[in-house]
C-alpha cells in the first residue's frame, strides 16, 4: 500500500492511492501518515504532498512542517536508541549483565525504537506512550540501572525539549 510515490519537478511527493480505498487515502490516517513519512525520509526538497486516488488531495506548506517536525524527532529517537546499555551490576560478568538488560523494558533500542514506530505512526498514540515511558521510568529503581536510566531520563529531556521547540514553530 502507498508503495507507488514520487517526487514531481515542482518539489511535491506524488503518492498513488488506487490500491486502498479512497477514505485511507488521508494523512489523518495511519497506514497512509507512515507511508508517506517513510517517502519523505528518503526525499529531499518535496515541499508537498499530493494523495491521487480518483481525486488528488494536496498538503501545502503547514503540513510540510509538520511532517518534517514528525521526521526531525523520529532522527532524534533513532540516534538515542543506537545509545549501548550501561549497566552497573557488582559481580556480574558482562554476558550476565547483557542478559538482564536484554529483557529490560527501558533497553534504548527497544524503548526508543518503539516510540519511534509511534510517532510516525499515530502522532496522537506517541504522546500517551510517551507519558506512560515517562511515568515508568521515573518509578524504575532496579539496582545496577542507574546509569543507564539516567541517560534515558536525559534522552527524554532532550525529546521533550525538541518537541516543545517544533510546537512553537
Amino acid at each position: 500500500m502507498f508503495e507507488d510515490a514520487e517526487v514531481d519537478r515542482d518539489g511535491r511527493l506524488l503518492v498513488r492511492c488506487a490500491d486502498v480505498p479512497e477514505e485511507l487515502a488521508d494523512l489523518s490516517k495511519p497506514e497512509c501518515l507512515r507511508a508517506v513519512l517513510r517517502h519523505l525520509r528518503d526525499a529531499a526538497g518535496v515541499r508537498g504532498v499530493v494523495l491521487v486516488h480518483d481525486r488528488e488531495r494536496s498538503y501545502g506548506p503547514r503540513a510540510m512542517a509538520t511532517l518534517d517536525a514528525l521526521l526531525a524527532v523520529a532522527r532524534l529517537l533513532e540516534q538515542f536508541a543506537q545509545r549501548a546499555p550501561a549497566p552497573e551490576f557488582a559481580g556480574f560478568t558482562a554476558r550476565e549483565a547483557e542478559a538482564v538488560c536484554a529483557k529490560c523494558e527501558f533497553r534504548p533500542d527497544g524503548m526508543f525504537s518503539a516510540l519511534q514506530d509511534g510517532i510516525l505512526a499515530d502522532p496522537a498514540a506517541f504522546l500517551v506512550a510517551l507519558r506512560e515511558v515517562a511515568a515508568a521510568i521515573e518509578a524504575y529503581e532496579q539496582e545496577g540501572c542507574g546509569a543507564c536510566i539516567a541517560a534515558s531520563v536525559q534522552d527524554l529531556r532532550i525529546l521533550l525539549e525538541e518537541l516543545s521547540r517544533t510546537e512553537g514553530s
